[in-house]
């Protein structure tokens, strides 16, 4: 039996579930229920999801070990805090819209587009099985871990089988994992199912540390790296200010805002967008993940490409949404030097070439390379 549930925020179903933050929601076939919107299908703890959007909201189903269930109030607040209706959306949309033109003109394009607030554990997880993988790939391993160590759920005439818990993958072998095809992600995977299970770590309690802390814990798990925490913070511990940088953010946001010929560090990147998209950098981040998905794995979306006119792709290049603003991080004016140690030359123009700290890395990294060395040898 169907339950409504109704939405009154900017909300677009579709493509809150198939941008790539998630990986256990397909498409149910066009016939599973016959008519109307479409239907997706997804597993929430020991649930199975039928779920369709509506002019007022959402329709749903709800499945468990024992088939389908009568869908109550309790499952109204299971999809509220999944699809974070608890948060002000569009004040969170206006946010960054007023901080950048750019996030402005995607936020109208795919208005609707929500942060998910994924189960911690299955989060971790999953972006563990990312590191060099596809969206598909990524799906293909959750899958494959459910399948062999979950527990069977069904509604109507599905069934599929929920993520296992730590413990049960805590039991497994890196050589069984590899027959499931996760590769070297094997052990990763069994270490972190280990340390969780045999510490009887929750990592719900994460969501309580400040975004560093988080962060920092996150990695100190085998196979979590910056972005993989990242990824994890803003998805399953409420860290809206996470803003994970892959190879397609890095690049997209170089073009857009740096214009360098080799994009900055990944953790300029991240000190860049706390700084200039706010609190809520990691909804800025995922509106330009979403264009990038929308837009194939082409070199960038068009809107991702433009710049202001006549601007050369270079290290000094600026763009319009910095000439009239300051610098946040040091309160510089457009065009002058930042005064933050390190100098942030990467905003409005900001020049390294004063900076006595910058200097010193590049000449210190300039020592270090084999060419170098053998510079020094022949003169």
């Amino acid at each position: 039996m169907t339950r409504q549930l109704p939405i009154h925020q900017p909300f677009d179903l579709a493509l809150s579930l198939t941008m790539g933050q998630a990986f256990r929601w397909h498409e149910l076939p066009p016939d599973f229920y016959g008519g109307g919107h479409k239907w997706f299908s997804g597993v929430l703890g020991e649930n199975l999801i039928h779920i369709r959007q509506t002019e007022n909201g959402l329709e749903y189903r709800v499945g468990n070990p024992n088939g389908e269930r009568t869908a109550t109030a309790e499952d109204d607040d299971m999809l509220r805090r999944y699809f974070r209706d608890d948060d002000d959306t569009a004040a969170i949309y206006a946010d960054i819209s007023n901080r950048d033109s750019h996030i402005a003109e995607l936020v109208r394009e795919y208005s609707g587009m929500r942060v998910l607030r994924q189960e911690p554990w299955e989060c971790m997880v999953s972006y563990i099985c990312s590191a060099n993988n596809s969206i598909k790939g990524v799906s293909r391993c959750v899958e494959a871990l459910s399948n062999e160590f979950g527990r069977q759920v069904t509604l109507g005439d599905e069934s599929r089988l929920a993520f296992p818990l730590p413990w049960r993958l805590a039991e497994a072998t890196d050589a069984r994992l590899r027959e499931l095809k996760l590769g070297f992600r094997a052990p990763r995977v069994v270490l972190a199912a280990r340390r969780v299970a045999d510490a009887g770590i929750n990592l719900t309690n994460f969501v309580l540390m400040p975004y560093r802390d988080a962060k920092a814990r996150l990695m100190q798990y085998d196979g979590i790296g910056p972005k993989v925490a990242d990824c994890i913070a803003l998805m399953s511990l409420d860290k809206l200010e996470a803003f994970p940088v892959d190879t397609h953010i890095r690049k997209l946001v170089n073009e857009r805002w740096f214009g360098w010929e080799k994009p900055p560090p990944d953790y300029e990147i991240v000190q860049w967008s706390r700084g200039y998209f706010g609190p809520y950098s990691g909804y800025a981040g995922q509106f330009i993940f979403c264009d990038r998905a929308q837009a194939g794995n082409r070199a960038a979306a068009s809107a991702s490409r433009r710049k202001v006119q006549g601007t050369a792709k270079s290290r000094s290049a600026s763009f319009e949404d910095h000439r009239a603003r300051q610098c946040p991080f040091c309160g510089a004016p457009p065009g002058s030097h930042c005064k933050t140690p390190g100098g942030h030359y990467l905003l409005q123009g900001h020049s390294d070439r004063r900076s006595p700290v910058r200097r010193t890395i590049r000449n210190a990294r300039r020592r270090r390379s084999p060419g170098s060395v053998v510079r020094r040898r022949r003169r």
